[in-house]
Parts: C-alpha cells; sequence; structure tokens
C-alpha cells in the first residue's frame, strides 16, 4: 500500500501552523524584550550618548504595540477554548503563552520607561 505523503506534508503543515500559534506570544515579548533594551544600551552607549537617555516615546510605543499584539492572540486563543473539553494541549498553550507574554511586556517595560537617563 503506497503512502500518500500529501496527507503527510498537510499533517506536518498543519502541526507547525498550530504551533507557531502557541509560541508567537513568546515571540512577542522576545522581539519587545530585545528591541527595548537594545534600544537602549545603543543609545546609551559611549559614542551615541543622549543627554536624556533612551527615547521613552519610542520604547513606550513599541511597548503599546506588543501589548496589544499579545492582547490580540490572547483574544484569539480565548475564542479556541469555547469548548474546553475539545481543545488540546496547543489550544491551551496559545492562551497561557499570551497571558505570560502581556504579564512579561508589562514587567520589561517597567525599568526601561521608569529610570531616567543613562546608568
Amino acid at each position: 500500500m503506497p503512502l500518500d505523503t500529501n496527507t503527510n506534508a498537510n499533517a506536518g503543515e498543519h502541526f507547525f501552523r498550530r504551533l507557531l500559534r502557541g509560541i508567537l506570544p513568546m515571540l512577542v515579548w522576545l522581539l519587545h524584550f530585545a528591541f527595548c533594551y537594545g534600544l537602549a544600551a545603543a543609545q546609551c552607549a559611549p559614542a551615541t550618548l543622549r543627554p536624556d537617555g533612551p527615547d521613552r516615546t519610542l520604547l513606550g510605543s513599541a511597548t503599546v504595540l506588543a501589548l496589544a499584539a499579545c492582547a490580540l492572540l490572547a483574544w484569539r486563543a480565548r475564542g479556541l477554548l469555547r469548548h474546553p473539553n475539545d481543545a488540546g494541549l496547543l489550544e491551551w498553550a496559545a492562551f497561557v503563552s499570551a497571558w505570560l507574554a502581556l504579564i512579561g511586556v508589562v514587567w520589561n517595560a517597567v525599568p526601561v520607561l521608569l529610570v531616567a537617563g543613562c546608568a
């Protein structure tokens, strides 16, 4: 009996799409963290030292954008959990990671937005 490679390819594609949905909030958190602290480090470097410290408007905008993305992903994951008995591990992972990323973005933004100037 020949193997249907088309079915296996679709199943793999479907799995990776579901997996990406589960880890996408963490990627948003990662990008926010890297952008905010990378920008703060670049603007506080001796060669590019800004007298006022990192650009808080840009950091605040990045934080609001990341929070909106995490909230949207949490809202979409909530829709998948309308029937909790039918939800699988990846659906629960998407929901929990969206909330964890939302908290992580806020936690990362607090010191960046509160600390004045470069240390």
